[in-house]
């Protein structure tokens, strides 16, 4: 199974993402051919983020 077809399992629950730059944490919404998007709290805002395959090392699912 591919990583891509791993994180669309995922979609709808909150994981955390670590990237090349940075670690963020937040609702998987969809999975793309090279991007996920993801809605993220920062700074106090909801933001949807858009993250290519390409740079993400970690992908996890959080429980609680």
């Amino acid at each position: 199974m591919s990583f891509r077809e791993q994180a669309k399992l995922l979609q709808g629950k909150k994981v955390q993402v670590t990237t090349t730059g940075s670690i963020y944490t937040g609702t998987l919404l969809s999975v793309g051919t090279d991007f996920l998007i993801l809605s993220a709290v920062i700074r106090g805002r909801r933001r949807r983020l858009i993250m290519r395959l390409a740079e993400i090392i970690l992908l996890s699912r959080l429980f609680g």
